[in-house]
């Protein structure tokens, strides 16, 4: 089975759609009876936070990618999560647990998103600036791909800060380095619209399957939610 298909454990239980504007919450740190939730479409941002008041961006996630798993088994949310653009999540509440299939499930997926995290953050631990940007470009543009669109064209939804907050660099640097990998013919930059570029000797530039990205003020708007009880589509 594929990451983006609902898993079969969770596809005949109770869940609340919840359609997000752009720049709107899905959750906040602190809010009680967390759940998890399936991006049905959109594209997001979490954000942890430290106890000195700074703020982190953790993920990106898109279509098909879950939220909430880091506070499977707490009271309250851990992290805050936003929408980059108009969405909808499906939200499935913490008393899915008492389902064993669903548990079970639910805790391969914290598993699997626990090894994407770590094998991330060791892939570009020890990159300069440039090769931060090529990394999270070319994995961005893969996830595309596993969504049927180009992997080499794409927009980003993220701004340069937001970008760089991720990446742990500076805007500036974000900024400096997109402008050189555009004269060196790496990449088109057209404001947020990005093309990577053939790489020398390439008839067609294939992305590197690196892991997917794991997503800063909070915009206005506030999700609403809308239970139903529904056989998911699979």
């Amino acid at each position: 089975m594929s990451h983006l298909e609902l898993p079969a454990a969770l596809s005949t239980l109770p869940f609340a759609r919840i359609r997000v504007p752009a720049r709107g919450w899905v959750f906040h740190a602190g809010q009680p009876h967390p759940g998890i939730y399936y991006v049905q479409g959109g594209f997001l941002k979490t954000v942890i936070g430290s106890e000195d008041g700074r703020e982190r961006i953790c993920a990106f996630p898109m279509r098909g990618e879950w939220l909430g798993l880091e506070s499977v088994g707490s009271a309250c949310h851990v992290s805050d999560c936003t929408a980059l653009d108009a969405g909808e999540v499906w939200h499935f509440p913490q008393s899915i647990l008492d389902d064993g299939a669903a548990a079970a499930t639910i805790a391969g997926l914290c598993a699997r998103q626990l090894r994407e995290q770590h094998a991330w953050a060791l892939s570009i631990g020890s990159l300069c600036a440039e090769r931060r940007v090529v990394a999270f470009l070319e994995a961005l543009g893969h996830r595309h791909a596993c969504l049927g669109c180009s992997a080499n064209r794409f927009r980003l939804r993220m701004t340069r800060a937001e970008m760089g907050n991720f990446l742990g660099l500076k805007i500036e640097t974000v900024a400096r380095t997109l402008t050189r990998l555009q004269a060196t013919g790496v990449v088109e930059v057209d404001r947020r619209e990005i093309r990577l570029l053939p790489k020398d000797g390439d008839t067609a530039r294939r992305p590197r399957p690196v892991v997917r990205d794991r997503r800063v003020s909070a915009g206005p708007g506030t999700a609403t939610a809308h239970p139903v009880h529904a056989r998911a589509p699979m």
